[in-house]
């Protein structure tokens, strides 16, 4: 027999021994293999989607205590919520009560509540450090907060996400990876909380400057960024989608130092009001102008308070008249990210034939005339820090008796319908008394990859 035809014959007493001894496995293997070739494919997508990454740049430089509050509503709540008229509503709470005229308020846990490593939340817990406030914890489901004086706001106070260590929260969201650089955060991992759960992880890079983190988008290491004040060449950018807001939690304003020479008293109360009819707030049409210092998305807001629309001809007669003449040249002091801003309301004044010179300052001074900077809005109408007469926060020196006395009864009224109509009088009044101009809400902008 030729050597080909052993070869063969050997070959075929191998495979056919072979076959039939384990032909249930071989039928197996083929079974699975042809389903494997099927659906592999789709399997990989899918498994690929359940682990991927969405990667968002955000710019900031925050410590664990300092994350952004939308981040950190992703990973906690607070004992309530802010809905979207700015009034509380309940969240790791049932509710709460208001006792001894708002001296007192007893919040209720909902049950069965656990923090994200698998423990529940008990009150001790709940850590809110609120000035002047003591805290009780009568049982595992009650926290009791005592303040000297009745307090109206505490409850959207409240609304702050808390956690039980570090990260550890009650939310959608749980934090899996953080990278720090000494005690701040670089890089924060966040991972879905709810089984089966198909939305991606979202990893938050931080990153010092707008301007890094566009060219990180341009370079691909991020999805999107959030919350640009400019996103310049990006607009433009290939396949990319850029998203504007206004946001309403915050203004810009011009802001006068009502104890300078310049702007005290009654003559200089018409000098204020002479500088804001001569701003042309034309320029910040729609939702995104300013007239007091509410969010229009407030209970409390109102929209009737003078609006100082522009009035050269109104403007020049109040500084005729109350303006010590000449003029001395009026110092706009400035931030950086305010200064085109600056240079219009500077051309607007000339026009009242004053002399205006822009200071650009690093932050906001304790001394100046008159600054354009940006104040963020509370979430409750509650105003007494910004605006009362004894409070570090009123930059501008403002000293009213009647401004004063609508604040402290503001936050110490619990009924919604007398702190409203408190709150009414107050803009109006502020308004009239024009300690600042209120200019405009600001845009952001969030960039995308087009899909």
């Amino acid at each position: 027999m030729p050597p080909l035809a052993k070869k063969f014959r050997f070959y075929y007493r191998f495979f056919t021994a072979l076959i039939t001894t384990y032909w249930q496995s071989i039928l197996v293997g083929v079974l699975f293999g042809s389903i494997a070739f099927l659906f592999a494919p789709r399997l990989f997508r899918l498994v690929s989607h359940l682990h991927s990454t969405y990667t968002i740049a955000y710019v900031a430089r925050p410590t664990l205590s300092e994350l952004p509050l939308e981040i950190q509503r992703q990973i906690s709540s607070g004992l309530t919520f802010t809905d979207t008229a700015g009034l509380p509503q309940p969240a790791l709470s049932t509710g709460w009560q208001a006792t001894d005229s708002g001296k007192t308020y007893i919040f209720t846990l909902q049950k069965n509540l656990r923090w994200h490593d698998g423990s529940p939340v008990k009150s001790s817990h709940i850590k809110y450090q609120f000035k002047d406030a003591k805290i009780e914890y009568p049982d595992d489901h009650t926290l009791k907060i005592s303040l000297p004086d009745p307090f109206a706001p505490l409850p959207i106070l409240a609304s702050r996400p808390v956690f039980k260590d570090k990260l550890i929260g009650t939310g959608s969201y749980r934090a899996v990876s953080i990278r720090k650089n000494g005690p701040f955060i670089e890089s924060l991992t966040l991972s879905p909380i709810t089984p089966g759960n198909r939305q991606p992880q979202i990893k938050y890079i931080f990153y010092l400057s707008e301007k890094t983190a566009r060219a990180a988008f341009k370079l691909g290491l991020v999805n999107s960024i959030a919350d640009l004040t400019d996103p310049q060449e990006l607009s433009d950018w290939p396949n990319s989608r850029v998203t504007t807001t206004t946001k309403h939690d915050r203004y810009v304003a011009v802001f006068f130092n009502t104890q300078s020479p310049l702007f005290t008293g009654s003559a200089g109360k018409s000098v204020r009001q002479a500088l804001a009819l001569a701003i042309d707030k034309s320029r910040w049409p729609g939702d995104q102008r300013a007239i007091g210092p509410l969010s229009p998305t407030s209970w409390a807001y109102s929209s009737d308070v003078k609006n100082y629309d522009q009035d050269l001809d109104r403007a020049k007669q109040l500084l005729q008249k109350n303006a010590a003449i000449p003029f001395p040249t009026l110092t706009l002091s400035t931030l950086p990210a305010y200064l085109s801003v600056a240079e219009m309301i500077k051309s607007d004044w000339q026009a009242l034939g004053l002399t205006v010179e822009i200071s650009v300052v690093p932050e906001a001074p304790s001394d100046f005339s008159a600054l354009i900077a940006a104040q963020a809005i509370p979430k409750d109408p509650d105003q007494y820090y910004l605006w009362h007469s004894t409070q570090p926060g009123n930059i501008t020196h403002t000293n009213h008796p009647r401004l004063d006395k609508l604040l402290e009864d503001g936050r110490k009224t619990l009924d919604p319908e007398v702190r409203r109509d408190l709150y009414l009088d107050f803009q109006k009044a502020l308004v009239e008394e024009a300690p600042a101009v209120f200019l405009y809400y600001p845009q952001i902008y969030s960039v995308s990859r087009s899909k």
